[in-house]
């Protein structure tokens, strides 16, 4: 039996061009992976939330963590971020020496995600995930309170919440 060389197998590869049923099979694989993702990750947090407050997960930038511990510095107390997603503020706020650190996110596979980028980070025991809905979370023992969600999710649910009438929902 012989041996193919590596580079000659390489090249020939290269100079393949795939056929239509090959284009279409990679547009269904990708396609259902992308949809693999969505429903594991983005969806289990959507059952429990009105169709008018549902929004995907989009984490925050760097720049956007900055900014937000830059509003908290100097601030002593419990600091909870609502909607916490995968964890990221509420680990930086941590890492900030503002403690307790506590994030609300409803998505029991983002909590999973932040328990586990706060355990990599040494943090497992300093800083704490709960999955709850946001607008039943008590914040009476509050003295700093993250939200970073969708304009339509706080001006909404916030209005919502707060008992306002005549704010359209």
């Amino acid at each position: 039996m012989e041996q193919d060389d590596p580079a000659e197998a390489l090249t020939e590869l290269r100079e393949r061009r795939p056929g239509p049923l090959e284009l279409l099979q990679v547009a269904a694989g990708s396609g259902l992976a992308v949809y693999a993702v969505w429903a594991l990750l983005l969806q289990p947090g959507f059952r429990r939330v009105p169709l008018r407050l549902q929004v995907p997960y989009v984490g925050a930038s760097a720049r956007q963590v900055e900014h937000v511990l830059s509003l908290l510095r100097g601030r002593p107390g419990k600091t909870v971020d609502l909607g916490s997603g995968d964890g990221r503020i509420v680990l930086a706020a941590h890492r900030c020496g503002l403690r307790p650190a506590v994030g609300y996110e409803l998505n029991p596979w983002l909590v999973g995600l932040a328990r586990l980028r706060a355990w990599r980070a040494g943090c497992a025991g300093s800083v704490r995930y709960h999955r709850e809905d946001l607008w039943k979370v008590s914040l009476r023992d509050c003295h700093n309170v993250s939200v970073f969600l969708a304009p339509s999710v706080v001006g909404l649910g916030f209005a919502d919440f707060m008992g306002r009438p005549g704010h359209p929902v």
